[in-house]
């Protein structure tokens, strides 16, 4: 049996920005992308919980709280407890950060997220 290879957190951080950022149903490259995405965040039609990312990211809930505490320190993301669990939300400046370093993440954790998504295959959104 072959030991799973850890990855570090700033991969899941990246793999659980563009899974918040999918909920938007906003498009990186479209030109009108930071005047639609404030509404969209706040009307946001899709609820992401925290469990959604822990699938997402495909790890513990150690790491998932991890990523979810750098993600919200960084002023990428907000976590809010309700009585249905957490709500997690991409911020304005999460959507900035996403929209400036995506393919230089994409790039940068080739390798990485190949090996985290050896049998399912990469999700759309991910590309």
């Amino acid at each position: 049996m072959t030991a799973r290879p850890y990855r570090g957190y700033r991969v899941y951080a990246y793999i659980a920005l563009a899974r918040l950022f999918h909920a938007l149903d906003l498009d990186l490259q479209q030109p009108d992308l930071f005047e639609q995405a404030p509404a969209r965040i706040e009307n946001a039609a899709e609820r992401v919980s925290k469990e959604e990312i822990l699938h997402a990211i495909r790890s513990n809930s150690h790491m998932t709280d991890k990523v979810l505490a750098y993600l919200v320190e960084q002023g990428y993301a907000t976590v809010r407890g309700d009585e249905h669990g957490y709500d997690v939300r991409i911020t304005v400046q999460g959507v900035d950060h996403l929209k400036r370093y995506h393919a230089l993440y994409h790039e940068m954790y080739a390798h990485e997220l190949d090996g985290h998504y050896r049998y399912t295959g990469a999700p759309g959104w991910l590309r």
